[in-house]
């Protein structure tokens, strides 16, 4: 007997803001083979349904297989595709078919439309993929997988410092005709697009619509997956998009009225940035740095700049930590400014964050939360007591002040005394070994990029002696040349953040570098390592004077 036709058919769909021409959701066609584009009727609703194909001479790679074999690959290929554009004012639907999602404006279109669903929808104890990106300098993303579904603690997911960008699994598809003729749980999946049964009959979609819109518009307050909707990556299609831009561009000019600017490392070149002595500008008529790139650098090349230009102007100019003082021994590859500045904002009790050339949205509430937590962590102080950081202007400051600490406190001086771990080519152990075996990493957090690095030190270094039993049994040789009975065989059991330039307090600190704090504390405490915190008292530096371009 045959198998009844489903009445219901997975789709992946996509939601943009209504009131436009639906033509004005698709990229240019002229360059595709259409076939169809014309308005249709979904039962009372007039739609636009576009079908073609994207046709190819040959394969993008026929010309590696050729030169390698000298053998002419002649494969021409069509990827058919097809989209519907259905209008339900006050939102336009898009349902894609086959490559369909490369015709729609992807900066129209509503970002984490999908994952909204998925939030209210999903079965957090059922979930079978999610991958996310973390919000630090390394930008890792990583996706897991659960073919058996597991709960949202089986992802070790960090509920700080990480955005979400997929996540799939079996969903209450209640409301929609899929359950009402299925009786079989359904696996979804959520993104920036909805991937999810629809039915096949006119006006069942439309109703299928109507109540994924009501779902994903209501509120999520008793969702257990709520927080993954809190921080969001915010494309130029989102309606305050205009606004972060202008208010980016304001604070280039050197106006503080909106929030802080301050310089960040790129992921790329954190490393060479941190041995750079210099930094070379291409671009908006160049210039040269000393070491270190601060702010006031940053808004010397743009305060001339017209306000309504500057924002492309990051986007232009590009920056080069170099080895030597006249900008010539290159550290790494030149990178876009933009890349190079961090920028917070505050819109109607939503905090936005501009950070490696993108803004990120962190949610209504969160900031409050995220505060109070930080607040707390930092509360964590250290018994030790340090001595007043007077800077010398010297290339090894920061070395001398180690050895003044070492001998107050009565401990050990290990800055500058690198480690090799077949994981690890160089990296330090430590600054200093506390007079009771704690680690302590020393910074002057001179803005936001000292602190990603004193936190990435902090974490190589606990991570290695926990994981390398190479780097442990250096360490434990190192400590005990100078003082056999700090030697401990399980290795340090606290790691101590001593800063001087700015206090630890939560009011001075970035939201993302908040972020990085307590995404370094939980693994601290995975690790068995208690964090604390120490403020170093200290005489302020006086500006360093900018080198010949």
């Amino acid at each position: 007997m045959p198998r009844p036709r489903s009445t219901t058919t997975p789709k992946t769909l996509y939601r943009f803001e209504g009131g436009l021409d639906l033509v004005d959701y698709l990229v240019s066609l002229t360059q595709h083979d259409i076939h169809e584009n014309r308005e249709v009727r979904i039962g009372e609703v007039t739609g636009r349904l576009v079908t073609g194909r994207f046709g190819s001479d040959q394969p993008e790679w026929a010309p590696f297989i050729q030169s390698i074999t000298d053998v002419a690959v002649d494969l021409p290929s069509a990827l058919p595709f097809a989209v519907l554009l259905v209008p339900m004012p006050p939102w336009t639907y898009a349902i894609a078919c086959g490559s369909g999602h490369h015709l729609l404006d992807d900066q129209m279109m509503e970002q984490g439309f999908g994952l909204m669903f998925g939030i209210r929808r999903l079965d957090p104890d059922r979930l079978g993929t999610l991958a996310r990106t973390a919000l630090d300098a390394t930008a890792r993303h990583v996706e897991t997988s659960f073919p058996g579904g597991s709960d949202i603690g089986g992802f070790d997911l960090e509920r700080f410092g990480e955005l979400v960008n997929r996540v799939g699994g079996l969903a209450d598809l209640s409301g929609l005709t899929y359950d009402r003729d299925n009786a079989k749980p359904c696996r979804i999946k959520t993104s920036t697009s909805l991937t999810v049964p629809l039915a096949r009959d006119p006006r069942d979609l439309l109703r299928d619509l109507a109540v994924i819109g009501e779902i994903v518009d209501r509120a999520d307050d008793d969702s257990p997956l709520q927080f993954i909707g809190q921080i969001r990556a915010v494309k130029p299609g989102h309606p305050r998009y205009s606004e972060l831009e202008q208010r980016l561009a304001e604070a280039l000019g050197g106006d503080d009225r909106f929030g802080p600017l301050d310089v960040a490392w790129p992921a790329n070149v954190v490393r060479a940035a941190d041995d750079a002595y210099s930094f070379a500008v291409s671009g908006g008529g160049g210039a040269l740095f000393a070491a270190p790139l601060e702010i006031g650098d940053v808004l010397g090349l743009l305060t001339a700049v017209p306000v309504e230009e500057r924002v492309a102007e990051i986007a232009r100019v590009r920056v080069t930590p170099c080895a030597d003082d006249a900008g010539v021994e290159a550290l790494a590859a030149a990178t876009p400014l933009r890349k190079w500045v961090s920028f917070e904002t505050t819109i109607d009790s939503v905090r936005y964050c501009y950070h490696h050339g993108g803004w990120v949205r962190i949610g209504e509430g969160f900031v409050e939360q995220l505060h109070n937590q930080v607040g707390g962590l930092l509360s964590r102080r250290s018994a030790l007591s340090f001595p007043l950081w007077t800077p010398t202007g010297k290339q090894n400051d920061e070395h001398l002040y180690c050895r003044q600490a070492a001998s107050q406190l009565g401990g050990i001086v290990l800055d500058r005394d690198l480690a090799t771990t077949p994981l690890h080519k160089k990296f330090e152990l430590c600054d200093l070994v506390g007079p009771s075996g704690e680690i302590v990493h020393v910074k002057w957090l001179g803005g936001a990029p000292a602190a990603s690095h004193l936190l990435t030190q902090a974490q190589v270094s606990a991570e290695s002696l926990r994981f390398e039993p190479e780097a442990l049994v250096e360490f434990n040789r190192r400590v005990a040349v100078a003082d056999p009975t700090l030697v401990k065989s399980d290795g340090p059991t606290t790691v101590v953040l001593a800063a001087a330039g700015r206090p630890w307090n939560v009011d001075r600190l970035f939201s993302l570098s908040q972020l990085s704090l307590l995404r370094l504390d939980q693994r601290m405490r995975r690790l068995g390592l208690r964090l604390e915190f120490a403020d170093i008292p200290y005489v302020a530096k006086r500006k360093r004077s900018t080198l010949a371009a």
